[in-house]
């Protein structure tokens, strides 16, 4: 985690030309963010927020969002782009350590640099932060194997659908949609926490 925070903080690499500060009108993530932000009923935590984009965009559209981003330069921008919208300096590691819940969690792309050793471990942090009848949107790279690749800021992962499904799976989210064009490498999943006794 530590090389990934120098990594997207760097001066020299500029993450903030590529992942932009405002959601365009034609960004056609908007078709599944914005949808599914209107089933949340309560507040929504953005999981690595980055420069701010869709916290600040969903907040213009009336929801309670929270930005959650551990690199100090993204949150400075981010800031400084949205004043009056909230952003913790924080990492999914760091939700541990809480016991707020929340209704909806939005990761877009934001555990792609996670590998087999880490991403068990954030996707059950993440199920402990939604709220019973919270949901989970979370993007990544798919592909027919698991395997490392080299992204524009630093290594990244895809996995397949199968794999991802499973892995929530065991994190006690089960997934409700899936979807996975295997002419790109974009997927998404929207999860909700697994029915539980209380005991359990």
């Amino acid at each position: 985690m530590d090389e990934i925070k120098k990594a997207y903080g760097s001066e020299t690499n500029p993450v903030e030309h590529i992942l932009g500060t405002a959601v365009s009108p034609g960004d056609p993530d908007r078709q599944v963010i914005e949808p599914w932000a209107a089933t949340v009923s309560g507040p929504i935590l953005d999981v690595g927020s980055g420069t701010g984009r869709w916290t600040g965009h969903l907040v213009n559209r009336g929801h309670e969002v929270t930005g959650l981003e551990p690199v100090e330069r993204l949150i400075q921008i981010a800031r400084e782009t949205y004043p009056a919208v909230q952003f913790r300096q924080a990492s999914v590691a760091d939700l541990e350590q809480t016991r707020t819940q929340w209704a909806g969690i939005l990761a877009w792309y934001s555990i792609i640099h996670m590998g087999p050793a880490e991403l068990p471990t954030a996707l059950d942090t993440l199920r402990t932060a939604l709220t019973p009848n919270g949901t989970l949107l979370m993007s990544f790279f798919a592909g027919p194997e698991q395997q490392s690749f080299a992204h524009p800021v630093a290594m990244a992962y895809r996995w397949p659908m199968d794999d991802m499904v499973r892995l929530l799976s065991e994190a006690g989210l089960d997934v409700t949609t899936q979807h996975w064009d295997c002419h790109t490498p974009h997927a998404y999943v929207i999860a909700r926490p697994t029915n539980r006794t209380a005991s359990g």
